[in-house]
């Protein structure tokens, strides 16, 4: 590839087909670096969005077939990004529970296997790097998307706690929380019949569809990344997207229910009677 940098290792980057798997994968490739890009079916990835110099995989990390599948293919890995994961929208009361599990495996589970999977080599060789994209969502309540932030704040707590497990091991782990990403991700609606949430489930979405549109493209969450690689000692928690760091700082500092207000009046949860459909 013209204009590439020296290689710099291998990374394997899950949920890479779109949006901010996909940007990691063109800005690790650009750098040097010899890329593995895991999606469920890459053969729906068009020439023109596929990158030089990354490998498409075609694995479902939901279910732990999959994982082992991939370990077996990529035996060892200098840079692994847990990037894949899912958002459904819907009230806590109404989510099935066999939703919920499959929801924590892909956002959760799936991050927590390949990391056990990898970790070993890297600790052998006394190098290697971790990095979870997570959410802000894991930091402030957020309405009707309770089981995402659930899962994103179980991936913050495991990347905290491994991180302090790995460091004498020469192995850097760090999260990073984007705030809104104008991303394509599907956002699954869980909602029951003749909800009694349903207008104010249709107005947070609203609310949220429209930040997303004005939100930064998922390039900023690649230029993250780049900034944790190359950052002496990197931190335990980065955010991306515009104003991230401002939210962040807010969300950890004001007093809970300051910061619950907020949430309610940004997404518009309190609003008048309406009729319960969607």
């Amino acid at each position: 590839m013209e204009g590439r940098k020296a290689a710099r290792g291998t990374a394997l980057i899950t949920g890479a087909s779109r949006g901010i798997g996909a940007a990691i994968a063109q800005a690790l490739a650009a750098e040097g670096w010899d890329v593995v890009a895991v999606c469920r079916d890459p053969d729906r990835i068009s020439r023109a969005q596929r990158s030089d110099g990354v490998r498409y995989l075609g694995l479902d990390l939901s279910k732990k077939q999959g994982v082992d599948s991939l370990v077996q293919t990529v035996k060892t890995v200098d840079l692994l990004v847990n990037n894949i994961g899912a958002s459904p929208i819907g009230p806590a009361e109404e989510a099935p529970i066999e939703k919920v599990r499959e929801l924590f495996e892909l956002n959760f589970f799936a991050a927590v296997r390949l990391t056990q999977a990898y970790l070993p080599a890297m600790r052998k060789r006394g190098q290697g790097a971790v990095i979870f994209i997570g959410s802000m969502r894991s930091e402030a309540p957020t309405p009707f998307s309770s089981l995402y932030s659930a899962s994103k704040a179980a991936l913050r707590s495991f990347s905290e706690c491994l991180r302090m497990e790995v460091r004498e091991y020469g192995i850097t782990v760090s999260i990073v929380a984007p705030f809104y990403i104008r991303t394509t991700l599907p956002q699954e609606r869980q909602l029951a019949a003749r909800s009694p949430y349903a207008a104010a489930m249709r107005r947070v979405k609203e609310s949220r569809d429209r930040m997303i549109a004005a939100a930064a493209e998922p390039q900023a969450v690649a230029k993250t990344v780049l900034k944790i690689l190359s950052a002496r000692r990197p931190r335990a928690f980065y955010t991306a997207g515009r104003a991230a760091g401002l939210q962040a700082f807010l969300a950890r500092h004001l007093p809970r229910r300051i910061v619950e207000a907020n949430m309610a009046r940004r997404f518009r949860l309190h609003g008048p009677k309406e009729e319960h459909t969607l």
